[in-house]
């Protein structure tokens, strides 16, 4: 039996977020160095998703407000999803025995198109269209 996406109802929220199962995701910190050093995907797996956010799981600790590039393959979309995030916060996962930690990111760039993508697949997991 497959998984099924959930949709977190948090009244407080200005974009309900989902959990698209099978998502593949990057998360690369950035920095002077990352352009000169090759490029780390510190993305273990994407927790969830809304039209502001994304929240990650880490294989790396993440600084508040480090900046990052995140790319999210979604299943039955041909194109990713590629935007600037800056680290909101940051926590260790306490019940996993491997060092991981829980993200939450704050979307502050998507090209156009990205964001015309992130709205298709929103509208497919939640079934209806939120306003900009």
């Amino acid at each position: 039996m497959g998984s099924i996406s959930t949709v977190r109802d948090e009244p407080r929220r200005r974009h309900k977020r989902f959990s698209p199962p099978g998502t593949g995701v990057a998360c690369i910190p950035r920095g002077f160095w990352t352009g000169w050093l090759r490029k780390k995907n510190v993305a273990l797996h994407l927790k969830d998703v809304s039209l502001g956010g994304a929240q990650i799981v880490a294989c790396e600790e993440l600084r508040l407000g480090e900046k990052t590039t995140l790319r999210m393959e979604f299943p039955g979309f041909p194109e990713p999803v590629d935007a600037e995030a800056d680290v909101r916060w940051c926590r260790r996962d306490t019940l996993s025995l491997a060092p991981r930690w829980l993200a939450g990111l704050t979307f502050k760039h998507l090209a156009p198109a990205h964001e015309v993508h992130l709205r298709e697949v929103d509208r497919t997991y939640l079934g209806k269209s939120f306003p900009s």
